[in-house]
């Protein structure tokens, strides 16, 4: 061997050999420091067999927001004297939570009462953005809105899980309460799925439920030997969460696209025919169009859909309000109800509810139903 090659092989020996140590330097600094990927037991709702009372389980309280900590003993017979047993099942891996009460026509909140003369009526529909999965029920944006807006009755009929037709459903059902006008609460994840759209773009719902970072109920946490790198495990759940916030940017994207055409085409026609419906009635549906809660302050993704949106409603002459414009530039962070929950927070509610109130203030200046 000439002095040239072994100058070269003695240069990468060495540069392998600091690389080795440089690596393991920073791995004993991620192990004293206890860094691993995170991991929280699933949240969960949880409710009686007639569905009038519920529990949103969470495994901290980070924000010291949910107000019921089913580790005391008093507070866990209280709700099970209510008839949510599950809460010995669920209160030591979940003991954090918020309360729900329904109607016997499934709204949150007192029961209804038969309407009043001259007082105006708004039926709130959405999922769970509008039910306010993780809020107490007055801090959700249909409590904040109603306070705003008294005297007029705001009714949160919104359903956790609902998209069309489901949705389409609810709106159908909720006509019996003699609405003035019909708030609509859209998520962009709402529209109706065609079948190809369904098989061909899996759904990969985490930027409302980060369930890449949830333990289920019975499944242990993971644990690691002590030979398993944790500087890889860091490394190999960034490029995980990169993968998937790619593939799930992409499928909402495309449910208001070519990919989901047939869909997106039927979702309108329901709601063209809500709107109709309001309209012989002498009420009026708004839809006003919550934005996801990630990159507010950066480049958002989903610019596109929320014009797409907005251009075929209002062809349709269907009143819309998009609210994204009120949530640029916070961090979205603190907008979430928990860091593996991006449903809107307490705070977000109460922008929401500020930045709808004028458009829902009028829609019952010109569409109050005689009574």
């Amino acid at each position: 061997m000439t002095s040239g090659a072994r100058r070269w092989l003695g240069r990468g020996a060495l540069l392998v050999g600091s690389t080795i140590a440089s690596l393991a330097c920073v791995e004993i600094a991620v192990r004293v420091m206890g860094r691993e990927p995170e991991r929280y037991a699933h949240p969960w709702h949880i409710e009686t067999p007639d569905k009038r009372v519920g529990l949103d389980v969470y495994p901290d309280n980070p924000g010291g927001y949910f107000s019921i900590d089913l580790r005391r003993p008093e507070e866990r017979t209280l709700w099970r004297d209510r008839g949510l047993t599950q809460v010995d099942d669920r209160w030591q891996r979940t003991p954090f939570a918020v309360g729900f009460r329904y109607t016997a026509e499934l709204c949150r909140g007192d029961a209804i009462a038969p309407r009043t003369a001259g007082r105006a009526r708004v039926v709130v529909i959405g999922d769970s953005f509008t039910e306010g999965q993780g809020v107490r029920e007055e801090d959700t944006f249909v409590s904040v809105l109603g306070r705003s807006l008294v005297p007029a009755e705001l009714l949160d009929c919104g359903r956790r899980g609902y998209d069309f037709p489901e949705l389409r459903q609810l709106f159908d059902r909720n006509l019996v309460l003699e609405p003035d006008v019909v708030v609509y609460a859209m998520i962009l994840n709402d529209p109706q799925q065609s079948p190809a759209f369904h098989e061909h773009y899996p759904y990969l719902n985490d930027w409302i439920l980060e369930r890449r970072r949830m333990v289920m109920q019975d499944e242990p946490r993971p644990q690691r030997t002590f030979w398993e790198s944790r500087l890889m495990a860091l490394i190999g759940e960034r490029r995980e969460a990169a993968r998937v916030a790619h593939e799930s940017t992409r499928w909402y994207q495309g449910i208001v696209g070519e990919p989901n055409r047939e869909g997106w085409q039927a979702t309108l026609t329901h709601l063209s025919e809500m709107d109709q419906a309001m309209r012989a009635r002498g009420g009026k549906l708004v839809v006003v169009l919550w934005p996801l809660l990630i990159d507010l302050d950066g480049d958002y993704p989903f610019e596109v859909a929320h014009r797409t949106i907005r251009d075929a409603l209002e062809a349709r002459h269907i009143t819309f309000h998009d609210t994204l414009p009120a949530f640029r530039g916070h961090d979205a962070k603190s907008l979430w109800v928990h860091p593996t929950d991006r449903h809107a927070n307490a705070r977000a509610h109460a922008m929401f509810a500020h930045e709808i109130e004028a458009t829902v203030r009028s829609a019952l200046s010109e569409n109050a139903l005689p009574h």
